[in-house]
């Protein structure tokens, strides 16, 4: 099946959620409120393993990689919510597309963590 990678490892689910640009706090200040923007989607998520950050804070992150089918939008300034447990969440650091060679998008690759 060439041009598309096997939705068969897909075996995790995730929903993919940004700002909301519209919502305001009581102040009229732009409000921090998440809204899903795609639910339920298909993927993989690797656990890479955690490590202590200790720069100014004594907090613990761990590392993932998740592959997401190309027809998913997903940019580094959303967030991706556990399905399974929707207590948690995965900050993206970076997304990346992989590519055929005639330049068709077959999958995406998301580099994120989450704070313990």
């Amino acid at each position: 099946m060439a041009g598309k990678i096997t939705t068969r490892l897909y075996t995790d689910k995730i929903n993919v959620q940004t700002l909301d640009d519209t919502a305001v706090d009581e102040r009229g200040l732009e409000s921090n409120s998440w809204v899903t923007t795609s639910s339920n989607v298909v993927c993989h998520i690797q656990n890479l393993g955690s490590q202590e950050n200790r720069q100014g804070r004594n907090t613990i992150l761990t590392n993932f990689i998740i592959s997401i089918p190309s027809d998913v939008n997903v940019e580094a300034d959303m967030r991706l919510q556990d399905v399974v447990d929707t207590d948690i969440y995965y900050e993206i650091d970076g997304v990346r597309k992989s590519f055929t060679r005639d330049n068709r998008v077959i999958g995406i690759t998301v580099t994120c963590h989450t704070f313990n």
